[in-house]
């Protein structure tokens, strides 16, 4: 009986493990809605990407879109696309369902967090790596973005791993942990190459270790070598994959100098996404207060580190960080080891620095109430986003796709007209064009059509210039025409 108890994990473990199975219960509600609630031009073409691996011979090194015309649909210069050929493989076993590449998601989303704490504990104490794995779990964008059809969540995995096992093996060597820190580093690196940035906490490690004889450690050397040469190797591969059909994502391209120079990029970046959405105001507070509290504290520097190659990160794909509110999720997993910090020392500062009489009660209120809020803004932004209401907005994109798919033939090529992403197309599970509504004219249209484009359709119609509807519906037959959406046969 003893030894079963000494096998047992302690009570701080045991609330980690709940705080996880608890996260991933959450993510499990509405599983199977249309992939659309979040970045749905994003979802849609990742999982169009998954659909192709399953329909045309699982090749992972020739990842597939919808929205490449008439073409084969052969896309250059993305990630090496592991999460959607994962989601492939369950389609073979369980069929095409989308909950799947939810599910792998949200069990990703329990590995990064499972390591996130993990790796906290190693500089932290037990209450701070608790309040920061429940800052992390519940966080609305983490929730959002980890259980959608997207590689988003499969990054932070192995991102939080890869520096989780390199602490490790820093300290203890051993093969089977380098074996493990270089696994989860190339995989890393591939998945989402701006997590190369995460070689500066490495670096910071290696100094503190080794000093500056860490150039001499040829075990180092290995592992950059065995991390970043199938690195160079796919994105090599995959910007010769732009020559077979011209259809890039340009994820290998910088942003231009120019826009460091323009205010507004510091404001989205900085306040509207990463303050405002990703650490929800209070959080970001905390997150102040966590950076001010740790300053000297040499414990923290892994943490500082991993924080500071997120920035860098952001600068260097300036524009694509504007565009995309995605782009910014990284930072809330060190965001949430400091704010973890300053949430359960903010007391603890208080009495050090001797704060009395009126001064003690005014902050120990705003603490309290920083504190108790964090719970009803989280509960607050992930339930509004999936009102009822808030979603049927995406409903007729469904809707529309189902109806097309039903009555047009299989080579039949769609122009899709939406925001600009697949999102028609792969619901009408068709080939073919996306174009933005604002930018729709009879000319692209026209150009389309003499491409072989054989249908229309649109679910905004309201955005559409109305002489362009009416062109088409005065010249061509129309299929179906509803308030929510429009199917015109070219």
């Amino acid at each position: 009986m003893t030894n079963i108890l000494n096998t047992m994990p302690d009570k701080n473990v045991r609330y980690a493990i709940l705080i996880i199975i608890s996260g991933f219960i959450a993510r499990l509600i509405n599983v199977a809605d249309p992939i659309l609630e979040v970045a749905g031009w994003r979802q849609c073409a990742t999982a169009s990407i998954a659909r192709n691996f399953y329909y045309n011979g699982m090749n992972i090194f020739y990842p597939q879109v919808l929205n490449g015309g008439a073409t084969e649909g052969y896309i250059g210069e993305t990630e090496f696309h592991l999460y959607p050929f994962t989601v492939a493989l369950l389609y073979k076993f369980f069929g095409i369902h989308e909950y799947l590449g939810r599910l792998v998601s949200i069990l990703a989303f329990c590995g990064g967090a499972f390591f996130l704490y993990k790796l906290s504990r190693k500089y932290v104490d037990k209450t701070t790596s608790l309040i920061a794995l429940l800052f992390y779990t519940f966080n609305p964008y983490v929730f959002f973005y980890s259980r959608s059809f997207q590689p988003e969540s499969t990054m932070l995995f192995f991102s939080i791993a890869m520096l989780y096992f390199f602490s490790e093996w820093i300290g203890k060597e051993g093969w089977g942990r380098f074996a493990l820190m270089t696994l989860c580093a190339t995989l890393a690196f591939l998945v989402k190459l701006p997590t190369i940035c995460l070689g500066l906490p490495l670096l910071y490690l290696c100094l503190r270790r080794y000093k500056y004889n860490f150039v001499i450690q040829w075990r180092l050397w290995l592992f950059v070598c065995l991390s970043i040469i199938p690195t160079f190797l796919w994105y090599k591969h995959s910007h010769y994959l732009v020559s077979i059909n011209n259809l890039t994502w340009s994820n290998l391209q910088l942003s231009s100098y120019s826009i460091y120079l323009d205010s507004s990029f510091y404001k989205k970046v900085f306040y509207t996404e990463i303050f405002q959405r990703d650490l929800i105001y209070v959080g970001g507070a905390f997150l102040v207060l966590g950076i001010i509290f740790t300053f000297k504290k040499k414990e923290f520097g892994y943490i500082r580190y991993w924080l500071f190659a997120i920035v860098i990160f952001f600068f260097l794909g300036a524009k694509k960080t504007m565009i995309h509110t995605y782009y910014t999720l990284p930072v809330i997993a060190p965001a949430s080891i400091l704010i973890g910090f300053a949430i359960s020392n903010s007391i603890k500062m208080i009495q050090a620095y001797k704060i009395t009489g009126m001064n003690k009660v005014i902050l120990l209120a705003l603490y309290l109430l920083m504190v108790v809020s964090l719970p009803f803004i989280s509960y607050h932004k992930i339930t509004g986003r999936y009102k009822a209401k808030r979603l049927a907005k995406d409903y007729p994109i469904y809707e529309a796709g189902k109806v097309v798919d039903e009555i047009t033939s299989k080579n039949d090529l769609i122009i899709g007209s939406l925001w600009g992403g697949p999102e028609i197309l792969y619901y009408s599970n068709r080939r073919g064009w996306s174009i933005g509504a604002y930018a729709c004219s009879t000319g692209t249209i026209e150009n389309y059509r003499q491409k072989g484009a054989d249908y229309f359709v649109t679910t905004a119609q309201d955005d559409i210039d109305s002489s362009v509807l009416d062109y088409l519906k005065n010249k061509y037959e129309t299929i179906k025409s509803t308030s929510e959406y429009l199917i015109i046969k070219l």
